[in-house]
């Protein structure tokens, strides 16, 4: 079924930022904005014993468990650079500490904190909603993983609503909801959708982003949809479930392969 048509024209307003890479790209960035956690979210803990270590997970591995343009329909393409709206709203000051640490590690998309071994990350454009969709996949220490993900869960229910300042003075009002995610999906998840309300080019607008967190075993893949214009909501739910099959798939491979190995030798 055809999603909704939105006029690319809007797509205009949003604008995009030069020089950002396309595709996949091997380094995401080093991480920022995000303290180290020290509370455990006990129903994140408990892990898959039998997936490899961090250290098994090359940047090659990590491209390969990366979403296609196939996994998100015709409507999406590779991106041609990030939106303007990241700086122009998410990029702003609160007057809550712990909300200014979700809306930081929202901003520089640091919610899984430092890799461990191999990393790869990609981007996609909506051509009909004017959204954008980046996906995230890397190695981690899988108990700092877990303090992380149960610390964020901590951080969206004591931000439910919040007031952002941004770069240029405007106020904007936050709302954070939580997003329901099938149990089945990985070993331990996290979800939130915020709406970030207010002056967005000169009239009365809204951005919607949802972030999506999945760990399987001591890999994780960080998924972020959000567009001025509004998002389809399926996208998102589909885009997690491909994500965390494929790299599912990746890691069963990886472990026969090894078995196989070792039972040559």
């Amino acid at each position: 079924m055809r999603r909704p048509y939105r006029v690319l024209a809007r797509v205009v307003g949003v604008g995009m930022l030069a020089g950002v890479a396309a595709c996949a790209v091997d380094d995401p960035g080093h991480p920022r904005g995000f303290p180290e956690a020290a509370v455990v979210d006990e129903t994140t803990a408990s892990g898959s014993p039998t997936a490899p270590s961090a250290s098994a997970l090359t940047d090659a591995h990590a491209r390969s468990a990366l979403l296609r343009q196939g996994d998100l329909g015709d409507a999406w393409s590779d991106t041609q650079g990030a939106a303007t709206w990241r700086d122009g709203v998410l990029k702003g000051r609160t007057d809550r500490p712990e909300c200014q640490e979700l809306l930081d590690a929202v901003y520089t998309e640091d919610l899984l904190g430092e890799p461990r071994g191999g990393t790869a990350v990609t981007g996609f454009d909506d051509n009909e909603y004017g959204a954008q969709l980046r996906y995230q996949v890397g190695a981690y220490d899988r108990a700092d993983l877990d303090t992380r993900l149960g610390y964020f869960r901590q951080l969206m229910d004591s931000c439910g609503e919040f007031t952002i300042t941004g770069v240029q003075g405007r106020e904007y009002d936050a709302e954070v909801t939580p997003m329901e995610i099938p149990g089945g999906i990985g070993d331990a998840r996290q979800g939130l959708r915020l709406t970030v309300s207010g002056d967005v080019d000169g009239e009365d607008g809204a951005l919607t982003l949802d972030l999506v967190t999945v760990r399987v075993g001591d890999t994780a893949a960080l998924l972020t949809h959000g567009g001025l214009y509004g998002i389809d909501e399926a996208a998102t739910r589909e885009a997690t479930l491909a994500g965390a099959q494929r790299l599912q798939d990746l890691l069963k491979k990886e472990k026969e392969e090894k078995q196989e190995k070792e039972e040559e030798e």
